[in-house]
């Protein structure tokens, strides 16, 4: 949007300056044969006394035409203003468009422009146009509060249990399992304890005394210490089964193959001791 000042004679001095905008209007009139027309355009310059359109309706100098403008608050209803035709420029060509130049009959700001020139005013009997703001969007509800978790060690007697039951030949990752059960239990025990101390605080949460405190490590320490070891024990009982089993196992598969080897030496045996019979009786 561009300003143009008006002319220094005495006529333009009292009109209102000029801006170059394109606001869409309908317009509505008796062209230069006699039939009436509605037409669809936009303006190329407005200002509080007239305006510039662009039209494909031949019109003659003084004829009235009726404007349809659409207000700057959407939910209003249109402005409907009358209008003179003070001059028309024909175009050039036959498909460029004709220059519409309207004079209207009640001057004023009836484009409804924010922040015009000092020298435009209002249409007679309405406020200065000011903008209005929008309503601010309402709020988003809060999200509720987040569900509270409850942190457990990573390892248990029974996870041990089982890996303990599948370990056999496997002991370098049963080491490995109880290592890590030995560095996240301490851990686990801390975070859960504290925890339920908190819940079990007045409602003003005021601060355990250092002997408390004190006395709250020392129980965790004896928790985490028994968890361990608890773990172990059962791991290490059950790695004694296996061993003792395999053990078991191999003498008896110790044993069986004894056998076998003492009953092929007897049967080697025997067989010798019926060849040499058999030799004696020949050279008898």
């Amino acid at each position: 949007m561009s300003k143009s000042s008006p002319a220094k004679d005495g006529a333009d001095k009292r009109r209102s300056t000029r801006l170059t905008l394109a606001v869409p209007i309908k317009v509505k009139g008796i062209d230069a044969l006699h039939e009436p027309f509605t037409e669809q355009t936009r303006t190329v310059m407005v200002s509080c006394h007239g305006c510039r359109y662009v039209s494909r309706h031949y019109v003659t100098k003084g004829s009235e035409i009726t404007l349809e403008i659409p207000r700057g608050i959407p939910d209003r209803p249109p402005r409907i203003v009358a209008a003179k035709v003070i001059w028309v420029q024909r175009p050039s060509h036959h498909r460029e468009m004709l220059y519409i130049g309207l004079n209207l009959d009640v001057p004023g700001n009836v484009w409804d422009i924010p922040m015009p020139p000092d020298d435009w005013f209002p249409p007679p009997g309405e406020p200065v146009f000011v903008l209005e703001e929008p309503p601010p969007a309402p709020a988003p509800p809060a999200p509720p509060p987040p569900t509270p978790v409850t942190l457990t060690a990573s390892w248990d007697a029974s996870e041990i249990l089982v890996m303990a039951s599948r370990a056999e030949g496997r002991e370098a990752e049963l080491a490995a399992a109880l290592a890590m059960a030995k560095a996240e239990t301490p851990t686990a025990v801390a975070v859960q304890v504290p925890e339920e101390t908190k819940a079990a605080r007045p409602v003003n949460d005021t601060p355990v005394s250092d002997s408390m405190e004190r006395a709250l490590k020392a129980a965790i320490e004896r928790l985490s210490e028994a968890a361990v070891e608890k773990f172990v024990e059962r791991a290490s009982e059950r790695i004694a089964e296996v061993v003792a089993e395999a053990q078991r196992a191999c003498e008896a598969a110790t044993e069986q193959v004894d056998a076998k080897i003492a009953k092929a030496v007897q049967d080697a045996l025997s067989n010798e001791n019926g060849n040499r019979h058999g030799r004696a009786r020949r050279r008898r």
